[in-house]
């Protein structure tokens, strides 16, 4: 039986013809070797935006991750970092395997970080990336725009091919777990977490979710940036469209709680985009 990567040969091949092909496989081959690069060193600091963290790299997977992170996050991660105040307040949303919690406890009081991440597949990863760095505050529950219990889709690594992607399932499967969802307007009313002044959403297509559910504390002055991955539809991973709603929709949704948005980086499948109050 083919593998996936021989059957993606074979449609590359079909497809593009024999030198795109090669071309593909020798890319590839340089990226494997510089993952391997990296897993034989055990860790990696890396600085981005002025701010430095360092990662454990002990493992291909781990340094694959790590490496494609920092490649397809390099313009939002760079820009927040540069960005960062002493005395900021950061929510991570999504925070996966904790690249942006990492560099930001490095720029931030521990507490001063807050990453939420609930997918069990992921957390292990987070907290052992953050121990190298220091100690935020590290929430299993979800963000969302009302409190209760979520289905949360968990998909396994196998079918991510790197690193454990998950979301809020409209259309729970078998692979869904239960997760406690909270909105973070209610934390931070109830006294339980700290105000954001910046906050980082990467939710895989329930962006506006996060964003309902914290309006009133990104509505406030004392909130001055977002970071938002907004994702457009896609075959592979849910979108936008499966809550509802458009990428349009999340521009005009910050820029009425007092943002005004720019796309940093814009791909096929992505934009990275940015809110800011000029006037904070």
């Amino acid at each position: 039986m083919a593998t996936p990567s021989l059957r993606r040969a074979i449609e590359i091949y079909r497809t593009e013809g024999r030198s795109n092909l090669r071309g593909k496989v020798s890319r590839l081959l340089r990226e494997r070797a510089q993952d391997g690069y990296w897993r034989l060193r055990g860790t990696r600091t890396v600085t981005r935006g002025g701010v430095t963290a360092t990662f454990p790299t002990a493992t291909m997977d781990e340094a694959r991750t790590l490496r494609r992170l920092l490649r397809l996050e390099s313009a939002m991660l760079s820009d927040l970092l540069a960005e960062l105040r002493p005395d900021d307040v950061l929510y991570d949303v999504g925070a996966f395997t904790g690249l942006y919690t990492c560099f930001a406890v490095n720029a931030l009081a521990d507490e001063n970080v807050v990453a939420f991440e609930p997918n069990p597949s992921n957390l292990e990863r987070l907290r052992r990336n953050a121990a190298y760095n220091g100690s935020p505050r590290i929430s299993e529950m979800v963000l969302s725009d009302a409190s209760g219990t979520v289905e949360f889709d968990n998909p396994t690594r196998a079918r991510e091919n790197w690193g454990a992607r998950g979301s809020i399932a409209p259309d729970a499967g078998n692979e869904s777990i239960r997760v406690e969802a909270h909105t973070g307007d209610e934390l931070v009313e109830r006294g339980e977490l700290p105000a954001p002044t910046v906050v980082k959403i990467d939710v895989e297509g329930a962006e506006l979710l996060v964003i309902e559910g914290l309006a009133d504390a990104l509505a406030s002055d004392r909130c001055r940036l977002v970071y938002c991955e907004v994702h457009r539809e896609s075959d592979e991973r849910r979108s936008i469209e499966s809550y509802g709603s458009t990428p349009g929709d999340v521009e005009r949704r910050l820029e009425s709680l007092g943002f005004a948005t720019e796309r940093l980086d814009d791909r096929e499948a992505e934009f990275f985009l940015k809110g800011s109050k000029e006037s904070t």
